[in-house]
C-alpha cells in the first residue's frame, strides 16, 4: 500500500475496512510517500519473503556499508517443524541434533516448543557455517525417532546399529561445518558463490567443464538393473 494524503492507495484496499486501514497506518507510522509491504502466508514463508525484500531494498539503496564485517551467532532454533501435508513432525536440522537440555521435558507434551542445541555462524547476513551438539543417549535418540513417527522396524533397520553404539558410552560431542566457498565470496566481494567455485553448475545443474550429466551406457544401467522405457 502506498500512503498518499493520509490514505492508503492499493488494489487490495478493498479487502480492508476503513477502520483497519487507519489502524494499519497508525501502527506502522506510515506517512505520505511511504509504502507498506504485506505478506499473507505461513510464518516461515512470510519471514523468508520479507527477508529477501529487506536485503533487496538495502542493496538497491546502498544502505549496507562497504568493508564492514558483522558477525553473529544464531541459536535457539526449533528442534521440529510441523508438516501439515504429511501431518507429522519433521526435524528442523537433522534427527541426531540434541534437544536443548532445558526443553527435554517438552518432548512429550509440546514438541514444537523444544529448542535444539544447534547454531549458525553468520557474516553480513550470509551463513558461514552450521553445527550442533549430537544426541549421545540411546533412549533420547529413540524418543526422537518415535516423535518423527518412525516404526520400530524402520528404527531397527535404518538406525539400529547407531542406537546400539550409543549404549556403549558415547561422550557428548559437537561440531561445525564452515562453507569455504561462501567465505571466499565475501572476501572477494562477490554477489554469488558461482564466481569463486572452480566449476559452477548452470541453473539446470549442468557442468559445462565436465559436460555432466552425460548419457548413461546401457551396460551401466544393466548392472544396476535399471530399465528405461521411451515415452
Amino acid at each position: 500500500m502506498k500512503i498518499e494524503g493520509g490514505e492508503a492507495n492499493s488494489n487490495i484496499v478493498k479487502f480492508f475496512s476503513e477502520e483497519q486501514i487507519h489502524e494499519l497506518i497508525a501502527r506502522t507510522g506510515a506517512a505520505d510517500g511511504d509504502l507498506i509491504f504485506m505478506v499473507a502466508n505461513s510464518e516461515k514463508i512470510v519471514n523468508q519473503s520479507m527477508d529477501h525484500l529487506r536485503r533487496k531494498l538495502a542493496q538497491d539503496r546502498n544502505w549496507i556499508p562497504k568493508d564492514t564485517y558483522e558477525l553473529a551467532w544464531i541459536t535457539d532454533f526449533p528442534l521440529f517443524q510441523w508438516d501439515s501435508d504429511a501431518e507429522k513432525y519433521e526435524c528442523e536440522h537433522h534427527p541426531f541434533t540434541s534437544p536443548h537440555p532445558d526443553d527435554i521435558h517438552l518432548l512429550d507434551s509440546d514438541p514444537l516448543k523444544v529448542r535444539s542445541s544447534s547454531y549458525d555462524l553468520v557474516l553480513n547476513g550470509y551463513e558461514l557455517g552450521s553445527g550442533s551438539q549430537r544426541i549421545f543417549d540411546s533412549e533420547l535418540q529413540r524418543k526422537i525417532f518415535n516423535i518423527l513417527k518412525l516404526s520400530q522396524e524402520q528404527i531397527e533397520n535404518r538406525f539400529g546399529f547407531f542406537i546400539e553404539a550409543l549404549q556403549y558410552g558415547t561422550p557428548p560431542h559437537m561440531g561445525i561445518a564452515l562453507g569455504l566457498d561462501r567465505i571466499l565470496m565475501l572476501i572477494a566481494d562477490r554477489d554469488t558463490i558461482k564466481d569463486v567455485i572452480a566449476f559452477p553448475k548452470t541453473q539446470r545443474a549442468f557442468d559445462l567443464m565436465l559436460e555432466a550429466p552425460s548419457p548413461v551406457m546401457k551396460e551401466q544401467l544393466s548392472e544396476l538393473k535399471i530399465h528405461i522405457e521411451a515415452e
